[in-house]
């Protein structure tokens, strides 16, 4: 494009040239109405009816391709000027997401199927080349409108209302859960390692997507056959092992690093207590009959997070004089407030945390008569762990006596 290449007075033009695509690209979910006709993709359209005196149509028959032809560009053009100060202070970023948020709300209910998938491939190329960019204009603000867009982008996309056709395969459905998990993937890398340069409310919005994803779901048209498979056990599984990556980072440097740490495993001890409480009580209800396959692998995946959260909070943890684990209870005041991560780096854990950690022991107990042989191997790898929290109490001396 000549313009990439022109003088300083052309390049102002940035903005209004991405404008005018992102208002083709619009046209991809919503075509231009003719008059007071109603348009319609020509999926929808009622050409085999004929009918006398009928309503006349306006159908759109290459507003889909033009559409997406021009996010195309937009993409393209977005690489190659998106440090620029024009793109940067008007905002082309966030306008980019605003717009693509629509086809990937739609999702399935998008009069072409290419359309989303499109925009979801679209989106992860521009966030990667825009996000570095947002970074670095942290302290400036020109991006603070924007991640409140980009979260809603995202959770529109990942928990979308609509439903898949009846007669979408099961590898397609796979493929598309492929797609889910790629954005999972763009959170876990280009996100979260930057909690510091990123507002704590999005970072929330995060963590509270990644415990909601973390749960296994399925859409309620999918029969029995298939719901083992359309359970998009691979995006639920991607969720629940970054919340487990960034319970305990190693790499905590700053505050706000640390604040998303602790975020990240409070979110991760509260959904294994979930998913814990529902595993007993369906287990009783079922009687004799076994539990799904699905549900079964969930459970032990949990299991075993919580044996290698623990080991990872015993790695942190100080030691005593003795070289035992020293509880909580059991801290200095300074030893109290902080777990020690690696050399000088220093992680605070408060009294909730230690408490959700805690909380989960009675309910693993619970957990020992269930009846399949798996669960309880990993229920023992579980409950191992619990054996350095577990210390005579120490007396304590006061005036002298103890």
């Amino acid at each position: 494009m000549a313009i990439c290449v022109g003088p300083e007075n052309m390049q102002i033009m940035y903005p209004a040239i991405f404008d005018q695509l992102l208002a083709f690209v619009e046209f991809s979910c919503k075509p231009p109405q003719y008059g007071q006709l109603e348009t319609k993709h020509i999926a929808n359209a009622k050409y085999n009816q004929i009918q006398l005196f009928a309503p006349a149509e306006w159908v759109a028959l290459n507003y889909v391709p033009f559409a997406e032809r021009s996010l195309e560009v937009v993409v393209d053009l977005y690489q190659k000027t998106a440090c620029h100060k024009a793109v940067v202070n008007e905002k082309v970023l966030q306008n980019i997401i605003k717009t693509l948020r629509v086809p990937l709300s739609l999702k399935y209910s998008c009069p072409s199927e290419s359309t989303w998938k499109l925009a979801v491939a679209s989106l992860l190329k521009v966030l990667s080349i825009g996000l570095p960019v947002a970074r670095q204009h942290a302290s400036s603000g020109k991006f603070d409108s924007m991640w409140p867009e980009l979260a809603s982008t995202l959770e529109d996309f990942l928990f979308t209302k609509s439903t898949p056709p009846d007669n979408l395969s099961i590898q397609e459905f796979q493929r598309n859960e492929s797609i889910d998990v790629e954005v999972v993937q763009l959170i876990s890398a280009e996100i979260l390692p930057y909690a510091n340069l990123i507002p704590k409310a999005f970072v929330g919005q995060m963590m509270t997507m990644l415990n909601r994803g973390s749960i296994h779901s399925q859409p309620s048209s999918f029969t029995e056959a298939e719901i083992d498979i359309r359970l998009r056990e691979e995006f639920s599984k991607m969720c629940f092992e970054t919340l487990l990556q960034f319970s305990f980072s190693n790499k905590v440097t700053t505050p706000q690093e640390g604040y998303i740490s602790r975020m990240a495993l409070s979110v991760l001890l509260k959904r294994s207590q979930d998913v814990l409480h529902r595993y007993i009580e369906d287990e009783r209800l079922s009687g004799k009959c076994p539990l799904p396959r699905q549900q079964v692998t969930e459970i032990i995946f949990v299991l075993k997070a919580v044996s290698t959260l623990i080991d990872s909070l015993k790695k942190t943890q100080p030691e005593n004089g003795n070289g035992r684990f020293a509880p909580h209870n059991n801290m200095t005041s300074a030893s109290r407030s902080y777990v020690r991560i690696e050399h000088s780096t220093k992680l605070k854990v408060d009294g909730n945390t230690w408490a959700q950690v805690i909380a989960l022991y009675p309910t693993l107990v619970e957990c020992i008569t269930c009846s399949s042989s798996e669960v309880c191997s990993a229920l023992k790898e579980a409950l191992v762990p619990f054996k350095d929290f577990m210390q005579p109490p120490v007396s304590k001396v006061q005036n002298g006596e103890s």
